[in-house]
């Protein structure tokens, strides 16, 4: 199955406050966590229309391998089922100033 993810501009007022508070509750419990972002995907799936869905995605302290593998593990054992069912989004230097620009910051340090 193929699946293309697609960033929307995000504006402050399609992020509900519930999600969002998720979203930091998860950030500022793990030192690992930067700044963490909220934004609205579009899915689609091989050929079926597309959908709409929130997304969380972080920027990390370290991007190495092991790094990121904790990361991943302690998102998916630890994050609540609405934030896991946009996936475990790690920002690297490209997708970082995407998310910057179209989504909303809901996070740093």
């Amino acid at each position: 199955m193929a699946t293309k993810h697609r960033l929307l501009s995000t504006t402050s007022d399609a992020v509900p406050p519930g999600f969002a508070q998720e979203v930091v509750h998860f950030a500022r419990s793990r030192d690992a966590v930067r700044a963490a972002y909220v934004g609205l995907t579009e899915i689609t799936e091989d050929f079926h229309e597309p959908y709409e869905q929130l997304a969380a995605a972080f920027e990390l302290a370290e991007e190495d391998d092991a790094s990121l593998q904790v990361f991943a593990e302690q998102f998916y054992a630890d994050a609540p089922a609405d934030l896991q069912a946009g996936g475990c989004n790690v920002l690297d230097a490209g997708g970082l100033a995407v998310w910057q620009r179209d989504a909303q910051r809901v996070f740093s340090r």
